[in-house]
């Protein structure tokens, strides 16, 4: 366009078609762009709510567990819960200053007496001679014993009702179940080991084997 040229209806016009072509071209690429704007923005939000769909499962599956899900119990992690919030900032733990100790001063009745005699010197090897006015030193100690479960074998006669006819066998004591090989508080360490302890069944099989010295039957437990 020539500006040094009278300006004339004509070369007005074609001027003004010029910038009608400008716009409308200017229009068409800014929908365009919004088109763009709006994709990206909806891909966003998709992508917000995968990721979010996903943190969701990765808390459930972090916090699942036997009481809340299908797992077994021996899935469960032990975990200690948290007292942080219960503790009060800038208390000392522990016993406050001059708190009396507590010892513990034994069991009770022992069930085994140990008398731990030295008939000879460990220095020098004479026979020593035992000081009767001094007490002696006593300390109780909780040991496993060789073997902690005793089988106990029950016998019981077949009894008779001269007046009636009624015939049994004596019933069976508190805690023991006819045919069951595991007495009550038995049961209840074996029990416990899988649902309070959440050991697998083979370190229950372990356990009730080679520590208790027990046969273990499943078929008691399934």
């Amino acid at each position: 366009m020539n500006l040094t040229a009278p300006l004339t209806p004509e070369i007005a016009i074609s001027a003004m078609a010029q910038m009608a072509l400008i716009v409308e071209q200017l229009s068409e690429w800014l929908i365009k762009q919004q088109q763009i704007i709006n994709k990206q923005q909806q891909r966003i939000k998709a992508q917000q709510k995968q990721l979010k769909e996903l943190l969701e499962e990765r808390d459930q599956l972090k916090n699942r567990s036997s009481k809340n899900s299908s797992v077994p119990p021996s899935s469960d992690q032990l975990k200690k819960p948290s007292d942080k919030g219960k503790r009060k900032k800038g208390k000392k733990r522990g016993p406050k200053y001059n708190h009396p100790g507590q010892t513990r001063n034994g069991f009770g009745t022992p069930d085994k007496v140990v008398p731990l005699e030295l008939e000879n010197c460990p220095v020098c090897g004479t026979s020593l001679e035992r000081v009767e006015e001094a007490p002696p030193k006593v300390q109780q100690v909780a040991e496993v014993v060789e073997q902690p479960v005793e089988i106990r074998e029950y016998r019981r006669p077949l009894y008779k009702c001269p007046q009636c006819g009624w015939s049994g066998y004596s019933p069976m004591p508190w805690g023991v179940k006819e045919g069951f090989s595991y007495g009550g508080r038995l049961c209840s360490i074996v029990g416990w080991l899988g649902y309070g302890g959440n050991l697998t069944w083979r370190k229950q099989e372990y356990f009730v084997e080679y520590v208790l010295g027990v046969p273990i039957c499943s078929w008691q437990f399934s």
